[in-house]
């Protein structure tokens, strides 16, 4: 089925989601509206993100790029002002755009590409006044004393202690209903722009902050597993996994069970509060007959081990707890029906899925493997033979199932048979049985280092011999 006309693009994004929190996949979960926006949806279940750190994932998915070719390889580096967000593509190619909520540009001079923009990039009332400021007004309006609003009780976070309608998430929900209201409410016109509008949501991440409140509520302790993984496997792990204490309190050995199941538990809960205004936020669209005719996307920046391996929050490494994403795109199409894809895709592919939507021009430079092609048979479906990831000094590639993890400068890695251990239980690095695949992934690790390189695809020299 092909598209007939460029369509209104709603991106929603969340911040350190795991893929297997939508209650369609996973009981446990409460997420009403995201599974009825799934159902609609090509939904990706085998999704990964490039980097498993903030800035640097969103600088890929921003650009199109590699965190490494767009120059924003690490959390503490930027993207250079010289770089193209594909937000600004789009309004090159006629389209009004609009942001509210997080997007980490971690102070580059590149031009985002917003006609309107609400940026708010802190994780809650403690984070710095220059991240948050609209969220403090917005509290300080109310009465509300941002020290008051949540106490540290368990692993990353604690109890939130006012009404969950001065909770970021919340206010980061009403703000988007806000921009798509007035945008909704406007008179039709045979001239007018068709519109993008990020809504990018600070939670899950930590803080953990939900408990004592009414999505909370909506968990029972005991109704929570316990991982499948513990601590003691990261034994034949490179030792980055263990040494985190000195910079963060994410190991379980040092909580009790009930203080995980109540910071799993408000993990959740932000989840489900999300899942509230999302739900919202469509039922807007259906109120003016724009749903079907709004193409819509949903990804997170990457996961959080929750749990796995005896740990919370993230570290620099390449695990599939971090790596894989929800990822799902409701195509704009009446009476579409939902499907499951098991490809391996990237979110950084969404620049080029909103591009071609648009019937923007996808930049040779861009990772072109666009979604169009799994709903428009106009467009051709690409699918990776290989997927490639990084975290900075870290990097790693999936190949017929087998995941091999390079550490620069060292003599250790990591290589998990993803088909027999899904849960990278057992570091196969040394087995020399697995040593064939030790090279297949190191080949088209170095390919893509290759690529991240300026200049890399120049001649030799003309005439020479292609090699």
């Amino acid at each position: 089925m092909s598209i007939k006309k460029r369509p209104n693009i709603l991106f929603l994004m969340t911040d350190q989601q795991r893929n297997d929190t939508f209650s369609c996949i996973n009981p446990e979960v409460h997420t009403p509206h995201l599974d009825n926006l799934i159902q609609d949806s090509v939904f990706f279940s085998n999704a990964r993100c490039a980097n498993p750190s903030c800035v640097p994932s969103r600088a890929a998915i921003m650009t199109g790029k590699f965190p490494s070719e767009c120059q924003c390889p690490s959390y503490i580096t930027q993207l250079p002002a010289e770089e193209t967000t594909f937000m600004t593509r789009l309004q090159e190619a006629g389209y009004h755009t609009a942001v509210v909520g997080k997007q980490h540009f971690a102070g580059s001079e590149i031009r985002r590409g917003f006609d309107d923009e609400m940026i708010i990039d802190g994780h809650g009332a403690f984070a710095e006044n220059q991240y948050i400021q609209p969220y403090l007004d917005f509290l300080e309006q109310n009465g509300i004393d941002r020290k008051s609003v949540y106490t540290r009780e368990f692993i990353s976070g604690g109890r939130w202690n006012v009404d969950t309608k001065y909770h970021l998430d919340d206010f980061l929900g009403e703000l988007g209903k806000t921009w798509l209201g007035k945008k909704l409410q406007e008179k039709p016109d045979a001239d007018a722009k068709p519109w993008f509008f990020t809504l990018s949501f600070s939670g899950p991440h930590h803080p953990y902050d939900l408990e004592g409140t009414e999505y909370a509520d909506r968990y029972e302790l005991d109704g929570l597993s316990s991982p499948e993984t513990t601590y003691e496997q990261l034994d034949q792990k490179p030792p980055q996994f263990k040494g985190m204490d000195s910079y963060a309190q994410i190991y379980l050995k040092d909580f009790t069970e009930e203080q995980f199941k109540k910071t799993k538990r408000s993990y959740y809960a932000n989840i489900t509060l999300m899942d509230q205004k999302i739900g919202e936020v469509i039922q807007m669209l259906k109120d003016h007959d724009m749903y079907e005719d709004t193409l819509i996307i949903y990804t997170s920046d990457h996961g959080d081990f929750m749990g796995d391996f005896g740990m919370v929050e993230k570290l620099q490494c390449l695990s599939d707890s971090l790596m894989r994403v929800p990822l799902f795109v409701k195509p704009p199409i009446k009476g579409f029906t939902g499907m499951e894809i098991a490809d391996e895709v990237l979110n950084i592919d969404i620049a080029a899925t909103c591009l071609e939507a648009a019937e923007a021009q996808v930049p040779k430079e861009l990772s072109g493997f666009s979604y169009n092609g799994y709903w428009d048979h106009a467009k051709e479906i690409k699918v990776r033979d290989a997927v490639y990831m990084e975290a900075g000094a870290i990097k790693g590639c999936i190949y017929n199932g087998i995941k091999t993890v390079h550490y620069m400068d060292r003599d250790y890695g990591e290589l998990y048979d993803l088909k027999q251990d899904p849960k990278e239980t057992t570091n196969l690095w040394d087995d020399p049985s697995y040593q064939q695949h030790k090279l297949e992934g190191t080949r088209i690790i170095l390919n893509h280092m290759y690529r991240a390189i300026p200049k890399w695809n120049i001649p030799w020299n003309i005439g020479t011999p292609e090699i």
